[in-house]
């Protein structure tokens, strides 16, 4: 990535940028010589750094706790830790100790104004926010998982693997109790419910979408997060050598979620590889267990999964033609016929049945969305299988079989243990074929002239006008630059034909400056997540997570800092406008700082002299403790007969 002072020098050159220059300067003036706050963890003191003091003040009904600590509030199934990582506690009229927020600069080139706007509207309140600007690998590895956050707010764009497109499930089951990915420890009784029921509901779709629209509605009134944006993808391609490039949704016409501009790219000079730029290596060629990311994405183009999507967010057949329930968990599938492995062995349903019955067995990591639900396997045919599923599945015929990688029985039936297995020559049915991988610099892949997606008229059908015809490129290079200076200077020079990835406006801009370059933008359907932490008992006030929402200036991100390119989605929502099911007639509480402020206030919090926000203290306090009860998190003060304590 690019260092924060090259950032800077470039910006102050760079009249474009000027909007964006305002918006960090006011950031950090706004939050710069805050103070270390008083209050809240057992090792803080109070602003004249007296921690007897804070006992002085607090007021603390008889019978009501004078402490609130973060902790698990419920039972969950997926967690076998003690406590939460994150320890935060709230004390009875203690000011709040600052909020650690995370983030990693690498996901995005505005990750860090992104957080900055938190930090204001923390400021905006009150508050202390403590950024933490981590390596992307490690927020996955250590604060994405099953225990908990490790901090209160924890931020990140999802990426744009085309199961987010194509069914709600994937971005609002991570709302469901039992689900591994329920990072931020959040249940909602009714919610859940609604979750249960819509992912049982096949073959009719409005009544699932009554359910899902019904889930989005609660989510959003609750503040289960805070959905900032839908962040349009924004990349630099080479137009004068290349022609046909496909501007996907999410994607965009240069990511590796999706394949449609590399089988439909058409050269236009002499050079027919095709060479993308990108800073993230691969780590193995085991693409079923893959820890995600790159290796998982860039290996697709060598494997098939048994139907695909389109940039339209349509399900397309891939190695299954066609599919039918027989009843609700019941599904028989139709196979291509005529299919060859890279080596040239036939392709029949005895590789699907083993290659689920594999991941089934030794817990393949990057397939579980697959083969979670499939009870067993039945060959009904050389080219016709049966899945018996464990319970009716909404989103099997969908995000599932999208997301599946079928691999050959040949190669790996010898295998003992496949998730230490690293495939020195993979072999797939997909539209190209494996050439050469080192590690940490470059990946080539070679056309699979016999592969479906390079017959010009299955391309025409399903991209429409985006479809070129002519004979193609002959392969694809992913060569590793190092950092986005460097990849935009390659390729002005003419060394590389894309940015493999996404940029900032400026960026782009600075990029398209040379002639042949151009930038492309395209919409997102995979939004920007701000994760909060529900066994935190600040978050667990219904009343701070309103009052916070209100305080963050979504559309002045967007403007300031994107120059417009984003989707605000009415309120807290993460199912995308580009989706058939997404309702926007959700809750969207505005921005209003003064507003925020005042439900605050009402709810018995207040300021020291440095405008500092405190706890609740004496009744208010207890009023506090009421509403972050099991019960009551998901209810406001008026709901729960509460006075108003300004």
């Amino acid at each position: 990535m690019v260092s924060q002072d090259h950032e800077d020098t470039r910006e102050r050159i760079d009249e474009r940028e000027i909007s964006r220059r305002n918006y960090l300067a006011t950031a950090i003036a706004g939050t710069a010589g805050l103070t270390a706050l008083a209050g809240c963890s057992n090792s803080s003191s109070d602003s004249n750094g007296d921690s007897k003091a804070k006992d002085k003040k607090a007021k603390v009904p008889e019978g009501v706790p004078k402490t609130v600590e973060t902790k698990y509030w419920h039972d969950w199934s997926n967690i076998d830790a003690e406590k939460p990582p994150l320890q935060y506690t709230a004390m009875a009229g203690a000011a709040l100790d600052p909020i650690p927020v995370e983030y990693s600069s690498e996901d995005d080139p505005w990750m860090r104004e992104h957080a900055l706007m938190f930090k204001r509207a923390a400021k905006g309140i009150g508050v202390s926010a403590k950024l933490n600007d981590r390596p992307l690998n490690q927020l996955y590895a250590q604060s994405w998982n099953t225990p908990g956050l490790q901090a209160v707010i924890s931020m990140s764009t999802h990426g744009p693997d085309p199961q987010r497109g194509l069914d709600p499930n994937p971005l609002l089951m991570r709302r469901h109790k039992d689900n591994p990915s329920n990072y931020d420890n959040y249940f909602h009784p009714k919610l859940n419910e609604l979750l249960s029921k819509q992912r049982e509901v096949t073959g009719d779709n409005k009544k699932r979408q009554q359910l899902v629209s019904e889930a989005q509605r609660i989510f959003a009134e609750d503040v289960g997060a805070i959905i900032g944006i839908f962040p349009d993808v924004i990349t630099a391609v080479n137009r004068k050598k290349w022609n046909g490039y496909v501007k996907t949704p999410g994607n965009g016409p240069t990511g590796d979620s999706f394949q449609w501009s590399e089988v439909n790219l058409q050269p236009q000079t002499g050079e027919k590889t095709y060479v993308k730029g990108v800073t993230t290596s691969m780590n193995s060629l085991n693409l079923p267990w893959a820890a995600g990311g790159a290796e998982e994405k860039r290996l697709k183009f060598i494997y098939d999964g048994l139907f695909d999507a389109t940039p339209n967010l349509d399900v397309v057949p891939a190695l299954a033609t066609n599919a039918k329930y027989t009843d609700d968990t019941t599904v028989e599938l139709d196979l291509r016929k005529g299919v060859k492995w890279h080596d040239g062995k036939p392709f029949t349903a005895e590789d699907v049945k083993f290659t689920v019955d594999l991941y089934k067995k030794h817990s393949s990591t990057s397939q579980v969305s697959f083969y979670e639900p499939i009870k067993s396997t039945e060959v009904l045919g050389t080219h016709k299988v049966r899945f018996n599923l464990k319970y009716p599945d909404a989103a099997f015929m969908t995000q599932r079989v999208v997301r599946s990688v079928i691999i050959p029985k040949h190669k790996w039936e010898s295998v003992d243990n496949p998730a230490q297995h690293n495939p020195q020559q993979p072999i797939g049915t997909g539209p190209f074929t494996f050439k050469n991988w080192d590690q940490g610099s470059r990946f080539e892949v070679e056309k699979n002239d016999d592969h479906w997606m390079f017959k010009d008229g299955w391309r025409k059908k399903h991209l429409g006008d985006q479809a070129a015809t002519g004979p193609g490129l002959e392969g694809v290079i992913w060569v590793n630059v190092g950092n986005v200076d460097s990849m935009l200077g390659a390729l002005q020079q003419g060394k590389i034909h894309a940015i493999g990835g996404t940029l900032s406006n400026s960026q782009a801009d600075r990029a398209a400056g040379t002639g042949g370059i151009e930038k492309v933008v395209s919409e997102n359907f995979a939004p920007l997540d701000a994760k909060l932490m529900f066994s935190c008992p600040l978050i667990r006030d219904k009343e701070f997570r309103v009052a916070f929402a209100k305080a963050v200036d979504k559309k002045g991100f967007v403007k300031d800092v994107l120059q417009g390119r984003a989707t605000i989605p009415t309120g807290e929502n993460p199912i995308s406008p580009l989706t058939p099911w997404n309702t926007d007639d959700t809750k969207d509480y505005g921005h209003d700082v003064d507003g925020a402020r005042t439900i605050l206030k009402k709810a018995g919090y207040t300021w020291d002299s440095n405008d500092n926000l405190q706890f609740p203290n004496g009744k208010a306090w207890k009023a506090f403790v009421e509403r972050v009860q099991n019960e009551n998190t998901h209810k406001r003060r008026e709901e729960l007969g509460q006075a108003d304590f300004s």
